[in-house]
């Protein structure tokens, strides 16, 4: 019997990069200014990781934006998990 451990890997992240931007509108109506963040993460490429092949594809980009409530969001769940970690110690 073979003694086999089915295990998930996921991409580590390398690098961080972020900027804010304020999406401006008006109208007679009303004006609006909502701040957003824009993500740029470096993460490995698990798929190239363990290939001979170039340096550039061994990593791979993530851009997403969040808005003001969800980064809070977020930023709440990451609290709580920092939390639990904490009581691991």
């Amino acid at each position: 019997m073979s003694n086999t451990t089915n295990t998930c890997s996921l991409p580590r992240v390398l690098n961080i990069d972020w900027r804010m931007d304020l999406k401006t509108s008006s109208s007679n109506i009303s004006r609006m200014n909502v701040p957003s963040v824009l993500f740029k993460l470096e993460v490995e490429n698990k798929e190239k990781i363990n290939k001979e092949e170039d340096e550039e594809q061994k990593t791979k980009t993530v851009i997403f934006e969040l808005n003001k409530e969800t980064i809070n969001t977020m930023l709440d769940s990451l609290e709580f998990v920092k939390n639990q970690l904490d009581t691991i110690k």
